[in-house]
């Protein structure tokens, strides 16, 4: 083996492609974006979840994961919103808001 030759090429490991236009490159940004948020939801949930089950709370217990999980949505949801990106959740969140709001109005007559 000479000193020309032992170059190893890698393969690809799954790198994007390079967008070949300005809507591809869009695109690309916004999945970057989803894959950040995802990264950083998944990194605080788990904390989070470890530290309330530290602190006594039944974390398998099937409601308290169905509530946490709905959480945990509406938290991505949140961070999705603040850098303009649609998720189906926000709706939701916003009718829930209003319902709130109507209630606290009602409450107070």
């Amino acid at each position: 083996m000479t000193q020309a030759n032992n170059v190893l090429k890698f393969p690809n490991m799954g790198l994007m492609p390079k967008p070949k236009n300005e809507t591809e490159l869009g695109e690309h940004f916004l999945q970057n974006k989803k894959i950040y948020i995802d990264h950083v939801v998944d990194h605080y949930s788990i904390q989070l979840i470890n530290k309330l089950g530290m602190h006594g709370f039944d974390i398998y217990e099937e409601d308290f994961i169905k509530g946490y999980s709905y959480t945990i949505e509406s938290l991505r949801a949140t961070l999705y919103s603040t850098l303009d990106i649609y998720h189906p959740f926000n709706e939701h969140m916003d009718d829930m808001i209003e319902m709130l709001e109507e209630d606290d109005f009602e409450d107070m007559d």
